[in-house]
């Protein structure tokens, strides 16, 4: 679910992680508009938790995003054709 935080909000979310934020920023993860951050705060924590506590590098930070995205488009389409 994408949301709309100040950019000092985020950074607060994530423990004054300022790298971590501008990465994400950098990478395309947090859209940025003026003093308005709109970011999908999920991806930021999940972002959070593979480099900090996983140590994971970036690379494989946007691997394991993507396939988090599309097993959840994935399971929205099984959803779909057992309701219907």
């Amino acid at each position: 679910m994408t949301t709309r935080y100040t950019y000092q909000h985020l950074v607060e979310l994530v423990g004054g992680d300022h790298e971590l934020i501008a990465r994400l920023v950098e990478e395309g993860e947090i859209e940025c508009r003026d003093e308005v951050a709109i970011v999908d705060v999920d991806r930021v924590l999940v972002a959070q938790t593979l480099v900090r506590e996983l140590e994971l590098e970036w690379g494989a930070v946007e691997v394991i995003l993507r396939m988090r995205d599309e097993l959840v488009a994935a399971r929205r389409r099984i959803a779909e054709l057992e309701r219907g």
